[in-house]
């Protein structure tokens, strides 16, 4: 009895523990993520690696504007240094000079000077500032802002197609949710059905034939179950890289598979896409600083002015030997007369560009339109179908209650039962399709006018 109790009782302390640390891991297991459409795309535009080498490059851009305008400040030089000379260089001086007494002899001079000293110092401040230079300076700075800002709307378009994409993969695991809880129920219904002829066959109502065309049902059906189970990790995983998410993060969807079908305005849309695109902002900066740059170079073929100015000490200071100080101020004028005409081809290099950018923007016009155009379509067509499988849907579920009411009264056959089962499940499946390419050619539609509101719900 004592041993029974000893054992009773480690029994019940391993139950103990064994409860204990299952629900220490259910508290350490991580809740999953419950995200909305909206919140999978901020998530993206938080932790997307794209994003942040847009970002990076206005970074890029900004400190390059600061370097043009650097041009418009001083250029301030201390020079300070010693020199020693073991030469010293001297002057001989050897003169006569007759006198004007008569009778005195003439005076000579001979004598030899060292001009300069072994131990030389100097110390100079220096500056340079532009004054004038045909407008150099100034265009290439004007262009450099204007690259910043282009830089800026082509992180805009980054973010477009980050939030875009992150759409279209959230949608992505919705629709393989969808299917597969729509295969899940076609494989619970055929498992039904298979039951009732199971039954039916024991009861000596039903054939060996109905028994094994019910059993081939449930054997096609569980393959898609399968399959549409494996299409929802697959969606995951790509929802994950589309958002950053970590590898293995549980993320949990709020958003349902739903579609509110509304008109369209395929004019309205054209507009909108002509003032939100970022594309269209980037080409008309792009071709603006390209201009500017133009003018820039034009101005190396022009004139420059420059103030020039000094302030120093030296020893020795030409023939002082002592310290003594300098100041020089001047202004100077450059006039380039030949660079093999490096400024010249830069200008029209430019000026190319300019116009390369130009014919880009009417090509991009027509690409926007056309994606509209496309979108347009696309969400016409599938709000048809949306209708369409609807009615579809209830007509078939219909057909599916007359063929098992009909084959639990003995009025039909399991092949009937069998037919109106699988076009019940394709009826739903299309339904689904219809959802989702209704849902999809919305997203298309808002990346395609740049309405990044618009893709969020």
């Amino acid at each position: 009895m004592g041993h029974q109790g000893n054992r009773l009782g480690s029994s019940l302390l391993v139950l103990v523990l064994a409860g204990s640390f299952g629900t220490v891991a259910k508290a350490q297991a991580p809740e999953p993520v419950k995200w909305s459409v909206r919140d999978a795309i901020g998530y993206a535009l938080e932790h997307s690696p794209d994003v942040a080498v847009a970002h990076s490059k206005i970074n890029e851009k900004e400190e390059a504007s600061k370097e043009a305008f650097s041009n418009f400040l001083p250029d301030v030089t201390l020079d300070a240094g010693y020199q020693y000379v073991n030469n010293v260089p001297r002057i001989d001086f050897d003169a006569s000079f007759e006198s004007p007494v008569p009778g005195v002899p003439p005076l000579e001079i001979h004598d030899s000077q060292k001009i300069g000293s072994k131990d030389n110092y100097v110390a100079r401040l220096s500056l340079n500032q532009l004054l004038f230079a045909s407008g150099r300076v100034y265009y290439a700075h004007r262009a450099a802002r204007k690259q910043v800002e282009s830089t800026r709307h082509e992180e805009d378009t980054v973010k477009l197609n980050v939030a875009r994409q992150t759409a279209e993969a959230y949608l992505g695991v919705l629709i393989s949710q969808a299917v597969a809880g729509v295969q899940r129920e076609a494989l619970a219904t055929a498992r039904a059905h298979l039951e009732q002829v199971q039954n039916r066959y024991d009861a000596g109502v039903a054939n060996r034939l109905e028994l094994l065309r019910a059993k081939v049902e449930v054997s096609n059906v569980e393959p898609r179950v399968i399959d549409a189970e494996r299409n929802i990790d697959t969606a995951m995983i790509l929802l994950r890289r589309a958002t950053g998410m970590p590898d293995g993060a549980r993320i949990e969807l709020t958003d349902p598979l739903q579609a509110r079908v509304k008109p369209v305005d395929e004019e309205a849309e054209l507009e909108t896409a002509r003032t939100l695109r970022p594309e269209f902002k980037v080409l008309e900066y792009n071709r603006s600083a390209a201009e500017d740059l133009a003018l820039a170079k034009r101005g190396g073929m022009l004139p420059v002015m420059q103030l020039t100015g000094s302030f120093g000490y030296e020893k020795p200071y030409y023939g002082v030997f002592d310290w003594e100080q300098n100041l020089t101020v001047g202004v100077g004028l450059q006039v380039p007369i030949f660079d093999g005409l490096e400024a010249y081809r830069g200008m029209r290099r430019a000026k190319a560009v300019a116009e390369t950018v130009t014919l880009a923007t009417v090509q991009t016009h027509a690409d926007v339109r056309t994606q509209v155009h496309t979108a347009v379509l696309a969400l016409r067509e599938a709000a048809v179908r949306i209708k369409a499988t609807a009615d579809n849907m209830k007509r078939a579920d219909q057909m599916l209650d007359i063929a098992e009411n009909s084959y639990q009264a003995g009025a039909a056959t399991n092949v009937e039962v069998i037919d109106a089962h699988l076009a019940a499940t394709t009826a739903r499946l299309a339904h689904l399709r219809a959802l989702y390419d209704y849902r999809n050619a919305q997203i298309h539609l808002a990346a395609a006018t740049g309405n990044v509101p618009a893709i969020t719900r």
